[in-house]
């Protein structure tokens, strides 16, 4: 009777079982989906064990792909999908991409190929130099895609025009970066009434095009919404079942909700510059904060609290009333050291927002 040889590895003059390649492959896959693609595939040189796994990848992560080497990445990206065995399911795509000087059919080829073989989680992360250049449409009429992150950066500040409708029943979380919002009828963007499964909702330096004048973000599913932005736009909330909401960046959004937000849990306000209405009497942050008038958890940056108190420091303006908080727990004010307000600027900006508060009891903290 033959004995079966053991596999064995050299280290520091000592022998040692290779425990790692007896491992099954579902598990070799699962390691493998934390490297790089092109990492992955150089584990096929290992053994004649390792040789035939790269080819049941989950998970194409394309890093750094630099204008200099297109020809490269072409070659191997054509390899890579060329000898995958298709039968098994692609959950996890992510693309990085310089295309400065070349053209964009590769990264193309590798997206649809993702998209017809039911991605789930789809990461785009390009910059192009092409000022035509537009978004993969097939992206936003995909069944499959659970999360979607698109960070298309172009040259001469041109944004990528996003569709009028995302058609994504499965899509649960989103995060877009430098799009541009077009209307979908009466100077209105609404683009995301259609994601019936959307729970989490990241924009970051929009814009709206053509006769666009006031962003609808509405959704009966959302539930967390973050907005980061350099300008002022009009936006309406339609969302009654949001639980967190952070704004950063410009103040002077002028935000307004057609509910009541009565689920709201935490608020983050982290803004910058400040900014008044035009008869100069009313604070606009006022009003933002009077739309979150059911959070429990509220956070300010010190720009927030500059603002309020630059406003009831003025003698010549009535002073706002201040938001009525129901069920306000805890105020977490930040200070940042070399901002010019004191302690007593900030417990005057504090007393005044809970003046018509019920509640009896709210845990101030002030972070330096």
């Amino acid at each position: 009777m033959k004995r079966k040889r053991q596999r064995w590895t050299h280290k520091k003059g000592k022998y040692r079982k290779d425990r790692i390649s007896k491992m099954p492959d579902n598990v070799l896959l699962h390691i493998m989906s934390f490297l790089d693609t092109k990492s992955a595939v150089r584990t096929c040189v290992l053994s004649q064990r390792w040789k035939d796994l790269p080819k049941s990848l989950t998970k194409l992560r394309f890093n750094s792909l630099v204008a200099g080497r297109y020809e490269c990445f072409k070659k191997f990206a054509s390899w890579v999908l060329s000898t995958r065995d298709h039968s098994c399911s692609l959950f996890d795509l992510y693309i990085n991409s310089h295309m400065h000087a070349y053209k964009s059919e590769t990264v193309e080829e590798v997206i649809k190929y993702a998209l017809f073989h039911k991605v789930q989680q789809l990461k785009l992360s390009i910059f192009v130099e092409k000022a035509d250049f537009e978004l993969f449409p097939l992206i936003f009429r995909c069944k499959s895609v659970e999360f979607l992150d698109l960070d298309i950066k172009k040259s001469a500040s041109f944004m990528s025009i996003l569709p009028k409708s995302l058609c994504m029943p499965e899509l649960k979380s989103l995060r877009l970066s430098y799009v541009g919002f077009s209307s979908s009828g009466y100077q209105c963007a609404q683009p995301f009434s259609n994601c019936h499964n959307l729970n989490t909702l990241v924009l970051s330096y929009f814009g709206f095009l053509n006769d666009v004048q006031v962003l609808f973000i509405s959704n009966s599913t959302l539930s967390s919404l973050t907005i980061t932005e350099l300008h002022a736009y009009p936006i309406v909330l339609c969302t009654p079942n949001l639980r967190s909401f952070t704004i950063k960046g410009h103040a002077g959004h002028q935000l307004s909700s057609t509910c009541n937000l009565s689920f709201i849990e935490e608020v983050n306000l982290n803004v910058d510059g400040c900014a008044t209405t035009g008869d100069g009497k009313t604070s606009i942050i006022i009003k933002l904060l009077r739309v979150f008038a059911n959070a429990k958890t509220l956070a300010l940056s010190f720009h927030v609290i500059q603002m309020i108190l630059q406003d009831l420091s003025n003698p010549n303006s009535v002073k706002p009333q201040p938001p009525r908080f129901v069920r306000l727990e805890s105020l977490k004010v930040t200070r940042n050291s070399l901002a010019n307000i004191s302690y007593e600027g900030i417990i005057e900006v504090v007393e005044y927002l809970l003046l018509n508060s019920p509640m009896t009891k709210v845990n101030v903290i002030i972070h330096a």
